[in-house]
């Protein structure tokens, strides 16, 4: 009897069981023994792998990547648009709702002016948009704009590299970088107004679409509009009043009332041009002095505009530029049109495609031609057979490369590659500062610039042959900036873009180590560790005391190591 009354079953009120504390008991036991069965499971889970934390073949590990690969991208992506949206400052209304009733003030022709100044823009905002408003009326964007600031900032904190004519090889820190005015300027939804722009736009970009009866109205030194895009608008009106060129160097005089004096008018320079698509009744004016200079009509369908497969004919793209000296409206070539010869990031036109063709066309003869020089022919006894062909002096070998390029005088290579050096000391300064996408923004301007020299299509047919020989003799050397460029997308994260561009580099000059080199740290970061033991091989055969690359390839090789044996094992 002793041993039937435990501790367990402890009596209850007047000497009966307590079940409920035999029923707590029985349910504390149970939740114990579930929770050690769970843990069981979850070891041997772990175990075999199939916990979740490690994949369980070599397609969940790809899957596993590339997810984590895309939140990665999306993460980034909403912080691009985030920081977007943050200097973005959308002025609505000025004139009045788009749907209100504007009869009276037409009747009494009533002109409503409207004034945006630095007060009319929030901190930090630089994107300025004026949208959904209807006049009559004017909007005047004043000078006062012209005085915002931007500024790059320096990172102190970055260590500086002693490679010969690289980003990375600044020892002294640049001071930070300041731009003045707005960055860019979107017109959107306007009606039945004039707008007009006196300040610094330092993209030099306007954007304009759904847009009717508007004038647009470009005047003074500080307005830069070098490019407009105008999209299904009609009855658009542009104007420029003395308005500088993007490439203008102002001028100052010693007047210091006079200010900065425009050197270099809009359509004087190559790059300024108006692109629209969609735009009924297009007028675009340039003035001089209060007088019309060059004047010119446009219209889409009148132009030929027509529909193909689901490419409707308000999509059909168009360019308006100076052209000797006439206003004069192309039609730009689709990306399949233009034979895969290409002239930077501009778009091309048919005139422009055969301009490139021809230079081309005379590079290559002058070449072939300099070549029949090089080549001796022996007879079997090994006697050298004089050529019946003319042979030519140098002095006339030289004569037939100036005839090459004729389209391009020495002064104007000079000035090109004076633009590009200038370009790429920007990006440098950028680099150094820790600005990669705004280095990679300058740098590609700089390669963009060097698609207008005369050896352009040499360069493009080198990087289309996927080739690694001997250097190729370049009139500016490209493979610096794709280098350069290689390492900002390296930075970033964005590692085919860098392998591109390295490839390219080693494409161009096999020898200039930094584009082998960052060629095979791309490779590393996408983790095809073979390939990248390869490159960096070859990096290290340029230069064997370079202890960065030695590192590098002991890593790839040590990676290489790991993954074979995971391969074995799983």
């Amino acid at each position: 009897m002793t041993m039937a009354t435990s501790t367990a079953a402890k009596k209850g009120v007047a000497g009966r069981i307590d079940y409920d504390s035999w029923e707590k008991r029985a349910s504390d036991l149970t939740k114990e023994l579930d929770e050690e069965d769970e843990k069981e499971k979850e070891a041997a889970a772990s175990a075999l792998g199939l916990d979740g934390k490690h994949a369980r073949s070599q397609a969940e590990a790809e899957e596993k990547s590339k997810a984590k690969e895309m939140q990665k991208a999306k993460k980034r992506l909403e912080a691009y648009e985030k920081r977007e949206l943050g200097v973005m400052e959308t002025i609505p209304s000025l004139l009045g709702p788009v749907d209100a009733d504007n009869t009276a003030r037409v009747e009494e022709k009533h002109q409503e002016i409207k004034y945006v100044t630095r007060d009319c823009i929030g901190a930090g905002k630089r994107v300025l948009t004026i949208a959904d408003t209807k006049g009559p009326g004017k909007i005047v964007l004043t000078q006062d704009l012209s005085n915002l600031e931007s500024r790059t900032a320096t990172n102190t904190s970055l260590k500086p590299k002693s490679y010969d004519d690289d980003a990375e090889n600044k020892e002294e820190m640049p001071d930070a970088t300041v731009h003045r005015g707005i960055v860019k300027l979107n017109l959107r939804n306007l009606h039945q107004c004039t707008v007009v722009v006196k300040c610094k736009i330092i993209t030099g970009t306007i954007e304009i679409s759904h847009c009717e009866d508007v004038t647009l109205m470009v005047e003074g030194d500080d307005a830069t509009a070098a490019t407009i895009q105008a999209d299904l608008c009609t009855n658009l009106d542009i104007q420029y009043h003395d308005a500088p060129s993007g490439k203008n160097v102002p001028l100052r005089v010693r007047d210091t009332n006079s200010g900065p004096t425009t050197t270099l008018f809009w359509g004087e320079d190559k790059n300024d041009r108006i692109y629209h698509a969609g735009v009924s009744n297009l007028r675009v004016r340039t003035f001089r002095d209060g007088f019309v200079d060059l004047d010119t009509t446009s219209d889409y369908l009148k132009n030929g505009a027509k529909a193909i497969g689901n490419a409707a004919a308000e999509e059909v793209q168009f360019v308006t530029s100076v052209i000797g000296d006439r206003l004069i409206t192309e039609r730009v070539l689709k990306p399949g049109d233009s034979k895969e010869i290409k002239q930077g990031a501009r778009p091309m036109t048919e005139r422009e495609l055969r301009e490139l063709e021809k230079k081309k066309s005379q590079i290559d003869e002058a070449l072939d031609e300099k070549l029949k020089g090089m080549i001796q022919i022996k007879d079997k006894n090994g006697v050298a057979v004089e050529n019946d062909a003319e042979t030519k002096t140098v002095e006339e070998e030289e004569e037939i490369i100036e005839e090459v390029y004729a389209s391009a005088t020495k002064e104007e290579i000079e000035a090109i590659v004076s633009s590009i050096e200038n370009q790429k000391a920007k990006g440098n300064e950028a680099f150094t500062a820790g600005e990669y996408a705004q280095a990679i923004l300058l740098y590609t301007m700089a390669l963009d610039e060097a698609a207008q020299l005369p050896d352009a299509p040499n360069v493009a047919e080198k990087i289309g042959s996927s080739e690694v020989s001997e250097p190729l003799q370049q009139l500016f050397p490209r493979h610096v900036v794709l280098s350069n460029r290689s390492a900002c997308f390296l930075k970033l994260g964005h590692h085919e873009k860098a392998l591109k561009d390295g490839s390219d580099a080693e494409i161009l000059n096999p020898t200039y180590v930094k584009g082998v080199f960052r060629k095979g740290l791309a490779l590393h970061a996408m983790g095809r560790y073979r390939e990248a033991i390869d490159a960096l091989a070859k990096a290290q055969k340029v230069e064997p005391k370079n202890k960065q690359i030695k590192q590098a390839l002991q890593f790839a090789e040590v990676r290489l190591h790991q993954e074979m044996r995971k391969r074995m094992e799983t």
